[in-house]
């Protein structure tokens, strides 16, 4: 896999504040180049507009299947609060070296290492998928994954110094009424309806030509764009989001403000939604926070402050990125600019989390638990800023997690998470798809991860943690229990929180908890009578289901007036004598399932039908030669599956994803309804009959459908 470029940073407008002057000529690829390129990201999911040109001739017949999400958005209740600290909405523009990686793409490749992904998603509200498109399509990698933590997810229109026809986007026609129609406005809704994503984040950095200018036509485009999305208009429409960038100012002028004020307040409130630039003072914010209570159309919720964590770096003295706090900001010391957006109640906007990954490519990880955590940098790193101790110091104090707001884990009726990582590893036959490599990427995969355990309070004789460990080319979560100091003969008890919830207490709902078989519990015999369970806290008690764990499903707990399900974790009761400072692996989970209805799936009624093979070309406009996967599936109606209390895709139905096997080696798992096979499995099977089998799954873990077939490759 090509290197992340680190150089392209320079070229971020969203960063820059003087580009809008220098405007730089178009000296990338030619037309050519770039609709060939965009042929071959089409096969990797991937979908962009660099032209208004593309933007307008739109239509969803000219999508590949291939490029639009499934899964929807997965939300609970907006959030919690955790030890009387006010909590602040985070919000993530992911702006990573230009982004669509071949990491991203839907078809599982292989890596040298890990790339970003983002372990902390209950910490986040929305994420902006930001590209230097026209109008950015997130991946649908990323969307399935995002919604299935509950995440909102952003495209990005993006109007550049370089950008040509840009008073297209105001181009407009009037109804008998004399009401104003944008075409954009209704393409960019559709746009985002059809690749299943939730908004806009709106990011102009070029004036309007003057003749077409007018600030009371671009609010009306927004508010047009807003109504379109479906923004506040009924429940269904919640997770739809509109946000306005701090650029444009209603005199038709890059000037970014660093705060809400006359300048913009007109555009953020047609949006209902401002990210301000980074470059903000304390004066900024409290100002903000008056315009939002004077307004009140702009809730102070949806002012999102920026923060540049690339300003922690060297940079130029003449051009030097500064953000909050103005010596040391940005970097590891990104939780101070989230502490202090928290004092006021207000929201933060992150620009370039992936930061971790690409300033330090062999040691993204440790530096994004650095970031969030606070926890240590490994000894002797060095990064290209040549003084990295001194310029990324430790920050323990004020992490992202100390004030980042944090939400629950799953939906009201639904919880379900098998742990799985956007990296694994495949093991035997499978492993010669990726030419040995230990790694492969599987973006779209990761699940809904535990909390991190340094959230967990107590200083007791034994810690409990987790961790996350391969098995059997899947995931499995291993709890571990550590003796920090000799313990009496008597009981000890230790709780580990794994996930907070918000479900109702009202007897429908059902446990499943899959063990581990290849991860034995208690390995010492002093540990063998300590009870390890499953235990989950209701506003009205802590109940615990002892192990062995069992896939039956299990009631969790019978009606409780007015009771809901709160938290969900790990329980440690009984004697323990493990020698001091030995860690002991008590537990392995392969899955955990909360479920309304558990009877269903041991009845037949969905099938998968119609597999087939399809041979593509150059003459179906394919840059090389594919075979595709095709198939269908029928059964029970959508709203019969939605009155059982479960989740139904807009584009596979009741399954959530789909595992296909060729000649009995797994593929990969597939969100969509066909998928292209690997250019090795079908050489290696060329000119034969093979088996093919595809197996479907809910999106609460359990197997709906199967189908096999001998085809002819």
């Amino acid at each position: 896999m090509a290197h992340l470029l680190g150089w392209k940073d320079i070229l971020r407008p969203i960063r820059d504040g003087y580009r809008h002057l220098f405007p730089t000529p178009d000296t990338g690829p030619t037309p050519e180049e770039r609709r060939r390129q965009r042929q071959v990201d089409r096969l990797k999911g991937f979908a962009y507009f660099d032209t208004f040109e593309q933007l307008e001739s739109w239509k969803e017949d000219d999508s590949d299947p291939l490029q639009r999400a499934n899964t929807p958005l997965l939300r609970g209740t907006d959030g919690i609060e955790r030890g009387g600290v006010v909590k602040v909405p985070v919000l993530l523009i992911h702006d990573y070296s230009g982004n669509y990686h071949d990491y991203e793409s839907i078809n599982a490749v292989d890596v040298d290492r890990e790339f970003y992904s983002c372990e902390y998603l209950q910490f986040v509200d929305t994420f902006i998928y930001f590209s230097h498109k026209l109008a950015c399509v997130p991946p649908p990698t990323w969307v399935n994954l995002l919604h299935r933590n509950g995440v909102e997810v952003l495209g990005t229109l993006l109007i550049e110094p370089q950008t040509e026809g840009s008073e297209r986007l105001l181009q407009h026609t009037f109804d008998q009424a004399g009401e104003m129609h944008f075409p954009m406005a209704k393409k960019l809704a559709s746009i985002a309806t059809h690749f299943g994503f939730d908004g806009w984040l709106v990011n102009i950095e070029k004036p309007f030509p003057s003749e077409s200018w007018s600030a009371k036509l671009l609010e009306a485009f927004l508010l047009q764009l807003k109504a379109n999305l479906g923004v506040g208009l009924d429940p269904k429409s919640a997770g739809k989001r509109l946000i306005w960038y701090d650029a444009l100012t209603t005199s038709n002028k890059i000037s970014y403000q660093n705060q809400v004020n006359n300048s913009n307040m007109d555009f953020a409130c047609a949006c209902s939604n401002i990210l301000t630039n980074y470059c903000w003072k304390d004066i900024d914010v409290s100002e903000s926070l008056k315009w939002s209570l004077y307004s009140k159309l702009l809730p102070k919720g949806n002012i999102y402050f920026g923060v540049d964590v690339w300003a922690q770096n060297k940079s130029d003295f003449r051009h030097p990125r500064v953000t909050w706090p103005e010596v040391g900001g940005g970097g590891t010391n990104t939780g101070m600019a989230v502490r202090k957006i928290a004092d006021y109640c207000l929201s933060v906007g992150i620009f370039a989390p992936a930061w971790s990954f690409e300033h330090f490519p062999d040691h993204g990880r440790h530096l994004e638990r650095a970031v969030w955590e606070g926890e240590s940098l490994p000894d002797n790193i060095q990064c290209s800023c040549g003084d990295c101790e001194f310029r990324h110091p430790l920050n323990r104090e004020w992490p992202i997690l100390r004030t980042a707001k944090e939400r629950v884990a799953g939906s009201e009726h639904l919880f379900y998470t098998d742990f799985s990582r956007a990296f694994g590893t495949y093991r035997e036959k499978a492993n010669d798809r990726f030419d040995g490599h230990d790694i492969h990427a599987q973006l779209g995969q990761q699940s809904v991860l535990p909390r991190p355990a340094i959230l967990a309070p107590g200083s007791g004789a034994v810690t409990l943690s987790h961790r996350i460990e391969n098995e059997q080319n899947s995931h499995i979560l291993v709890i571990t229990a550590t003796q920090n100091r000799p313990t009496d003969p008597e009981t000890i008890e230790e709780h580990l929180p794994l996930y907070k919830l918000d479900m109702p207490a009202d007897g429908s709902l059902h446990l499943s908890a899959v063990p581990s078989p290849a991860s034995p519990s208690y390995i010492t015999p002093q540990t063998t009578d300590a009870v390890i369970s499953i235990y989950f806290k209701t506003t009205q008690g802590t109940h615990y289901l002892p192990s062995p764990l069992s896939s039956d499903p299990q009631r969790l707990i019978d009606q409780v007036p007015n009771a809901r399900i709160r938290e969900l974790g790990v329980h440690l009761k009984g004697p323990w004598g493990a020698p001091v400072g030995e860690t002991v692996r008590v537990l392995g989970i392969r899955d955990i399932c909360i479920t309304p209805r558990f009877t269903l799936h041991h009845i037949p009624v969905f099938e998968i039908v119609d597999l087939k093979l399809v041979q593509c070309g150059q003459e179906q406009g394919e840059e090389d030669h594919i075979v595709r996967l095709i198939w269908k599936t029928e059964g029970a109606s959508g709203s019969e599956w939605v009155d059982k209390g479960m989740v139904l895709s807009h584009v596979t139905g009741p399954m959530a994803w789909f595992v296909v096997r060729v000649g009995g080696v797994v593929m990969e798992r597939v969100y969509a309804l066909e998928c292209i096979l690997d250019k090795k499995v079908v050489e290696a099977h060329a000119g034969r009959e093979v088996e093919v089998e595809v197996t479907g799954f809910g999106f609460d873990g359990y197997k709906l459908a199967e189908k096999k077939s001998m085809l002819q490759l």
